[in-house]
C-alpha cells in the first residue's frame, strides 16, 4: 500500500504464479440418466483459474446442444447416456484470469455406464449438492441430479 499526494492510497496485490494440474473423476451414471463431469481445481489457484472449454476424445471442443452443457460452473453435463457414452473421455481446458495462460487436464474424464438392475428410487450424491452464487456475467444453472430406474421425470 502506498499515497499519492492527494493523501488517497492505492493497494497492490501480488499473485504467484503457482503450477497446478486439474483433474477429471470418473463418473458412474444408471444408463439413460444424466451424467456430470466436473473438472477439479487446487484451491490455491481457484479464485483465478475457471474452466475455459471441454475437449471430447477427437479433440473437438464440445458445444452445447441437446446432449451436451457446459454449465456456468464449469461442468460437464451429458444427458440420456447411453452405453456409446462409456466409450468416450473428456478433458477440461482451464484459463487463467490473470496470466491468460490455457491448459488442459491431467487426466481424461469418462462415464462408467451401469445397467439398472430392477426398480430403483431417485438418489441424489450429498456430493452434487452445492450451493452456487448467481451473477449478471455467469448465469445461473439450477440441476436436479437425482439418478433412479425408470429414469426420473423433473418438473
Amino acid at each position: 500500500m502506498f499515497f499519492t499526494d492527494d493523501s488517497s492510497f492505492c493497494m497492490f496485490f501480488i499473485v504467484v504464479n503457482q503450477a497446478f494440474e486439474a483433474e477429471i473423476l470418473t463418473e458412474y451414471v444408471i444408463r439413460g440418466n444424466a451424467g456430470i463431469l466436473k473438472c477439479s481445481i487446487p484451491s490455491f489457484v481457484a479464485d483465478y483459474v475457471l474452466v475455459d472449454a471441454w475437449i471430447n476424445d477427437e479433440g473437438a471442443i464440445v458445444e452445447n446442444d441437446g446432449k451436451y452443457l457446459v454449465l456456468p460452473s464449469g461442468e460437464l453435463h451429458i444427458r440420456d447416456v447411453g452405453p456409446e457414452d462409456g466409450y468416450k473421455s473428456y478433458q477440461c481446458r482451464t484459463k487463467h484470469r490473470l496470466t491468460g495462460e490455457t491448459r488442459l487436464s491431467a487426466t481424461k474424464g469418462r462415464l462408467v455406464i451401469t445397467e439398472p438392475v430392477g426398480a430403483m428410487k431417485p438418489k441424489i450424491s450429498e456430493d452434487s449438492l452445492i450451493k452456487r452464487h448467481a451473477s449478471e456475467t455467469t448465469g445461473l444453472a439450477l440441476l436436479c441430479p437425482a439418478q433412479a430406474y425408470p429414469v426420473p421425470f423433473f418438473r
